[in-house]
């Protein structure tokens, strides 16, 4: 009989019809607890990702308009001071992000200024290749929320581990030993009916079922084919039953990105063990039109947040929750001749939850010694992963990201870590 370990080493981790493998050998949370691998104290926390991809333009969404530099260098595209609602005296985000800036008053935010890498690379798919394993040099590496899921994975099942919204699996959350569940809608995340006969959706999905399980054992991939679609049953069977009766708390923005957040609200409160959510916006390339383009964009992000966060809190998971910003690169300081922004280096992120420590975190951008016409980072993006896997998750960061990198204080308390898989 086929093995997971056999199946996984043979690398097959796509399943048909656009569905990511559901994690049906993924480690359930409660036996990684009661093994000792994973500290009881991360239980409940959950990770939100939230990719803002295109290469956000940072200077305008923290705007730092007390520095003189910032209007010498942006005669356009910029953000008039009085308008930059304030974070501090010379710091803002941008107009649209009102909903955020509640969020600020009320000490759910940080903000990490300057963050970014070593020898920056301006390439969308390069730069994004690097955030999202966490590795400046090897592109056939794992992503850095793979390498978490590979240190908490055996062969006991669970139904599912991580969900991303969207189309694709992102590559921050792939892994040579563990998958996720890539979702566009729960009407969609199931074995579909015929249109013209719904009333026997139950029979065929019964029907595909044992005709998997009557392919000959011995034959090659039977377990594989037995268990890819036993488990992609259960996976969308346990989403859809646990999120069907729930209530928003809140009126979720009528968009993409909306619609995105509350799906996520709805798994979360579901309590299925899930470790870590990813959801993305795209449009951030501002090359030209920047200042209408962005603005409608920060505030669909400012909107949704604020919305996802009110609907945990009304149920009670704010503190289980954290969400994290990221972009692949920020944007050049100085604006271009078609009212825009070309590709740049490091740009601010934020931190979103019931146990952030609000604030500002790292360094203003520094206008007056930049690196030709990019900002210099003074955090390493690797900085902010290992606060969260440490701090947050309890994970080994040292050896999830193959090095030490340092801390932040932007979460509350540290947690136990997490030990190796063996």
């Amino acid at each position: 009989m086929l093995t997971r370990r056999d199946f996984l080493r043979r690398g097959v981790v796509v399943v048909s019809a656009g569905l990511a493998l559901p994690p049906i050998f993924t480690r359930g949370v409660h036996a990684a607890i009661n093994e000792g691998m994973l500290s009881a104290a991360t239980n409940n926390r959950v990770l939100v990702i939230v990719q803002m991809a295109g290469g956000n333009d940072g200077l305008n969404m923290v705007v730092p308009f007390g520095d003189s530099s910032y209007f010498d260098l942006r005669r356009t595209v910029r953000i008039p001071a009085d308008q930059a609602l304030p974070l501090d005296g010379g710091t803002g985000l941008h107009p649209s992000m009102g909903k955020l800036k509640e969020l600020w008053d009320g000490g759910a935010l940080a903000v990490v200024q300057g963050v970014g890498y070593p020898n920056p690379n301006l390439s969308h798919f390069r730069s994004m290749e690097i955030w999202q394993t966490a590795n400046l040099n090897d592109v056939r590496s794992d992503g850095w929320v793979g390498k978490y899921f590979d240190r908490v994975i055996d062969e006991n099942g669970h139904v599912i581990d991580g969900v991303a919204v969207g189309q694709g699996t992102p590559m921050a959350l792939r892994s040579s030993k563990a998958a996720v569940a890539v979702v566009q809608s729960l009407e969609t995340y199931r074995m579909l009916p015929d249109p013209a006969f719904p009333q026997d959706t139950d029979p065929r999905v019964n029907l595909l079922l044992n005709m998997y399980k009557a392919y000959p054992q011995k034959a090659p991939y039977a377990a594989l084919l037995s268990h890819v679609a036993e488990g992609a049953h259960r996976s969308s069977e346990a989403l859809r039953a646990t999120t069907k009766d729930y209530k928003p708390a809140v009126a979720y923005p009528t968009n993409g990105l909306g619609n995105g957040f509350k799906l996520l609200a709805q798994a979360i409160n579901g309590d299925l063990g899930i470790k870590v959510f990813h959801i993305g916006l795209g449009g951030f390339d501002t090359h030209a039109g920047e200042l209408n383009a962005q603005a409608r964009l920060l505030q669909q992000l400012s909107d949704g947040l604020h919305a996802f966060y009110r609907d945990l809190e009304a149920h009670g998971r704010a503190q289980d929750v954290l969400v994290m910003t990221w972009s692949e690169f920020g944007r050049r300081a100085q604006e271009n001749a078609s009212a825009g922004t070309d590709h740049g280096t490091a740009a601010p992120l934020f931190l979103i939850g019931g146990q952030v420590q609000g604030g500002l975190y790292g360094e203003a951008p520094n206008l007056s010694a930049m690196d030709n016409g990019n900002l210099r980072h003074t955090v390493d993006f690797r900085s902010v992963y290992a606060t969260v896997l440490d701090q947050w998750l309890g994970a080994p960061a040292d050896d999830v990201l193959g090095g030490r990198f340092e801390r932040l204080p932007f979460i509350g308390a540290a947690v136990g870590g997490i030990a190796a898989a063996g």
